[in-house]
C-alpha cells in the first residue's frame, strides 16, 4: 500500500464522482477477450446509428500500440442485421482501439460514447483511452471523437491514475500526459510536482526520443517567472546528457533556419545532416521541426538556385525531403515556370520543365506509399492519399498539361483521371483538356456529353464551346439552331442563382473620369461615353490571372461587337518596362484578340504608370488587377469585380447580367 501511494501522490484525485454507465456497445471483438497480436473479428451494430441504411462501410482502426498510435484502414462486409464484419490482425503490442466507420460522407464516431475497446492486461490502456477524450491533446492524438465524447480534465486524470494503479511501470511514458492534466484539473500552479517529477527523470541515462521530448514539452507547463532557472537548467541537462539529442536538434535546426550568411548556412546544414539523421528522429516530430525544418532546407535549396542558378541541389534533394518542399518543389521550378509560358508573361524550356516534373513527380508518388511522420498516427494510408490528393491536385494538373505539350498522352490520360474526381465538370480548364484528349481518342460521344455536362455547370471556355459546336453539326444539327441547343444544356438553377448573385452586388456610385491614349489611335475619354454601358478590365502583361481572363472577355466583346452601346475598354496598368506597348500589341495580336487597349498614364505622385489605376483602387477600396468595372449610360459605376475564378463562360454570364439589368433600366 505505502508503493502505491507512491506511484500515485502526482496524479491523486477521487474518482468516484467521474464513474457512468455506458449503453449498449456498437463494436464488439470476437474472441470476446483477446490479446494483442490475436486475429479477432470486428463486428459494428450499425442498427441505431447514421449508417444504419448504408450499402457499403469501410473504416480505420486507432490503435495505442506501445504508447503511440497507428491507424489501418479496414473494410467491413454485411452481415446481416445491420450488422457488419471484418477481420483484422491485432498489433503485437495494442492496448487500446478505437474504430470510425464511414460511407461516403457519412462517418460514425460513437458520439458521445466512442466506438473504443481496451486491452485493460496491457499498459497503455488507461492512457489510450483517456487521452483520445482529453481536450487538452486532442492536437497530440488521432481527432477522431465526437465533440461530445470530450471528457474533463478531472476524468482525464482519473484515467491516468487507473494507468498508474494497474501499470506502474508506464510512469515514464505517462508522466506528461498526467502532469499537464493535473495542472490543468486544479487550477493551481503545481510547479512543485512538476519540478520534482522531472528531477527524477533526469537521472535517467538512457531517456528515449519520446520522453526528452515529453519533457520539453512538460518545461512549457512552467509558467512562472521564477520558474526559468530550474527551465533552463533542465534543458542545459538535456543537451549535455544529449547531444545528438532532441533539444539539441531542435536548436540546431532553429541556428540554420536563423543564419543568414549563405555560405555558412550550407556549412551549418552539412553538419546538422550529419549529426542529426533523419532515420534516427522517425519517432518523435517538434514543434521546432514543424515550425523550421521544411523551411530551412527550403532556404538552402532556393538558396543555390538564386546564388548560383544551380538546380542541381534540389534535384539531388528529392529522396531526402518533405512532401510538403517536394510540392514547392514543383510548384515553384515546374508549374508557374509553365504557367507563366503558356500565358506568354514569360519563355520557358519545355523539355528542361519536364525533366525536372518527371523527377518530383516519381517521388511525390513514392511518397503515397506510407503515412509521412507528422501525421503518423494520425490518418490512416487512405486517408493521407485522400488527402495528399487535395494538395496534389494542382500539380497533378501541370503535369497533365506537360504530357500533353509533349505528346505523352498516356501520362496526360492517367494524371487527368486521377483529378476527374475533384476537377471534372467543374473547372473550365481542366474540361478543356480533358475533352480534347476525348477527341483526340475519337471518343466523339463521350467528349459531345462530358461538354454538355461543363456547359451545365458553366464551367465552359472558347474552345469548348467550338469543339461542341462543331460534333453538334456533325451530329445534323443546324448553325441557326446551335445557340438554342446551348441554352437547353444550361441549369435554369445555376442561371437563376447566379443573376439573383450578381445583381445584389450591383452599387450606384459617382466615378471619375479619365483620359487614356488609346492602342487603336487617339485618346478615349469616360467623359465621351455618356449614353454608353461601359466595361473596364485593369490588366497587365505581367499578370497571369489577367490574361487567363481574356478568353472570357473575348467572349463579351465578341456577344456585344454589334451593340453600340456597349465598349470594352482594357486598361493597361502598372507596366514597368520601356517595351510594353509594343509587347502588350504583340501579345494581343498573338491570341487574337481584338481588343481596345487603353495604356494608363503616369502617375504624377509616383512616377508609376497608374494614374487612372490608383485613383479608382483609393476611391472604391481595392487591390489587384484583374479589376473588372462596369459604368451605366449616365456615368456612374454600377458593378466591380476583383480577381479571375477560372470560367471563362461565367465571367461572360457575370458581365452579360450587368449589361442587360443596366438596359433593362434605361427602358
Amino acid at each position: 500500500m505505502k508503493n502505491l501511494k507512491l506511484i500515485l501522490f502526482l496524479f491523486s484525485i477521487n474518482t468516484a464522482i467521474f464513474a457512468q454507465d455506458a449503453p449498449a456497445p456498437v463494436l464488439s471483438l470476437s474472441p470476446e477477450h483477446p490479446n494483442p497480436g490475436d486475429e479477432v473479428t470486428i463486428t459494428y451494430n450499425a442498427a441505431n446509428g447514421p449508417l444504419a441504411n448504408a450499402m457499403y462501410v469501410n473504416g480505420v482502426v486507432y490503435t495505442f500500440d506501445n504508447f503511440k498510435w497507428r491507424a489501418d484502414d479496414i473494410s467491413l462486409k454485411a452481415a446481416g442485421d445491420k450488422k457488419w464484419e471484418t477481420k483484422m490482425k491485432l498489433s503485437n503490442h495494442a492496448s487500446f482501439i478505437n474504430c470510425v466507420f464511414k460511407s461516403d460522407t457519412i462517418v460514425d464516431k460513437g458520439e458521445k460514447f466512442p466506438n473504443g475497446y481496451m486491452f485493460a492486461q496491457v499498459p497503455g490502456s488507461y492512457t489510450g483511452w483517456g487521452i483520445l477524450r482529453s481536450r487538452a491533446f486532442q492536437n497530440e492524438v488521432p481527432n477522431v471523437v465526437h465533440d461530445s465524447a470530450y471528457i474533463a480534465d478531472q476524468v482525464g486524470l482519473m484515467w491516468i491514475n487507473y494507468e498508474l494503479q494497474y501499470h506502474p511501470e508506464s510512469r515514464k511514458k505517462v508522466f506528461y500526459y498526467g502532469l499537464k492534466l493535473k495542472q490543468l484539473a486544479s487550477g493551481k500552479d503545481e510547479g512543485a510536482a512538476i519540478k520534482k517529477e522531472l528531477r527524477g527523470l533526469l537521472a535517467d541515462p538512457n531517456l528515449d526520443n519520446t520522453t526528452q521530448y515529453d519533457i520539453q514539452k512538460t518545461l512549457f507547463l512552467l509558467e512562472n517567472p521564477a520558474d526559468k532557472v530550474f527551465t533552463d537548467s533542465v534543458q542545459k541537462v538535456l543537451v549535455t546528457k544529449y547531444p545528438y539529442g532532441v533539444l539539441a536538434r531542435d536548436r540546431q535546426i532553429q541556428k540554420v533556419f536563423n543564419e543568414t550568411d549563405f555560405k555558412t548556412k550550407v556549412k551549418l546544414f552539412a553538419d546538422f545532416e550529419k549529426n542529426f539523421p533523419q532515420s534516427k528522429f522517425e519517432d518523435v516530430y517538434t514543434d521546432y521541426e514543424s515550425l523550421f525544418y521544411d523551411k530551412m532546407v527550403k532556404s538552402i535549396v532556393y538558396g543555390y538556385i538564386v546564388n548560383n542558378k544551380d538546380y542541381d541541389y534540389a534535384l539531388n534533394s528529392v529522396k531526402k525531403v518533405s512532401f510538403g518542399n517536394l510540392l514547392d518543389y514543383h510548384w515553384h521550378l515546374v508549374s508557374i515556370p509553365y504557367d507563366r509560358d503558356h500565358e506568354g508573361t514569360e519563355k520557358a524550356n519545355i523539355e528542361t520543365l519536364k525533366k525536372y516534373a518527371d523527377i518530383f513527380m516519381a517521388e511525390l508518388e513514392n511518397r503515397l506509399t506510407f503515412v509521412p511522420k507528422m501525421y503518423a498516427g494520425k490518418l490512416s494510408l487512405k486517408e493521407w492519399q485522400d488527402q495528399a490528393l487535395q494538395m496534389l491536385a494542382r500539380e497533378y494538373f501541370t503535369y497533365a498539361k506537360l504530357a500533353e505539350t509533349t505528346k505523352n498522352y498516356d501520362v496526360e490520360e492517367k494524371y487527368l483521371a486521377k483529378i476527374k474526381p475533384l476537377f471534372g465538370y467543374n473547372d473550365a480548364t481542366y474540361n478543356e483538356v480533358y475533352a480534347r484528349m476525348l477527341i483526340r481518342k475519337g471518343q466523339t460521344a463521350d467528349a459531345k456529353n462530358y461538354m454538355a455536362l461543363a456547359v451545365k455547370q458553366n464551367q465552359v471556355t472558347p474552345e469548348i464551346l467550338a469543339s461542341l459546336k462543331e460534333l453538334y453539326l456533325k451530329d445534323g444539327g443546324t448553325t441557326a439552331g446551335f445557340d438554342a441547343y446551348l441554352e437547353s444544356l444550361k441549369s435554369l438553377n445555376n442561371i437563376e442563382e447566379h443573376k439573383k448573385k450578381v445583381i445584389s452586388e450591383l452599387v450606384n456610385l459617382p466615378i471619375a473620369g479619365f483620359d487614356l491614349e488609346s492602342s487603336k489611335g487617339g485618346r478615349v475619354k469616360l467623359a465621351d461615353q455618356k449614353g454608353k454601358i461601359v466595361v473596364l478590365d485593369f490588366w497587365a502583361m505581367w499578370c497571369g490571372p489577367c490574361k487567363n481572363a481574356m478568353p472570357g472577355m473575348k467572349m463579351a466583346v465578341d456577344k456585344y461587337k454589334n451593340d453600340p452601346n456597349v465598349k470594352f475598354y482594357f486598361v493597361d496598368t502598372m507596366e514597368y518596362i520601356k517595351d510594353y506597348k509594343e509587347q502588350t500589341q504583340a501579345f494581343i495580336k498573338e491570341k487574337g484578340f481584338d481588343f481596345n487597349v487603353l495604356y494608363d498614364g503616369k502617375n504624377p505622385k509616383t512616377g508609376k504608370m497608374d494614374v487612372a489605376y490608383e485613383q479608382y483602387a483609393k476611391a472604391f477600396q481595392f487591390s489587384g488587377i484583374p479589376e473588372k468595372m462596369i459604368i451605366d449610360a449616365n456615368g456612374k459605376l454600377r458593378w466591380m469585380s476583383n480577381g479571375y475564378f477560372g470560367s471563362p463562360s461565367e465571367l461572360v454570364d457575370e458581365i452579360s447580367i450587368v449589361v442587360e439589368h443596366l438596359k433593362a433600366e434605361k427602358k
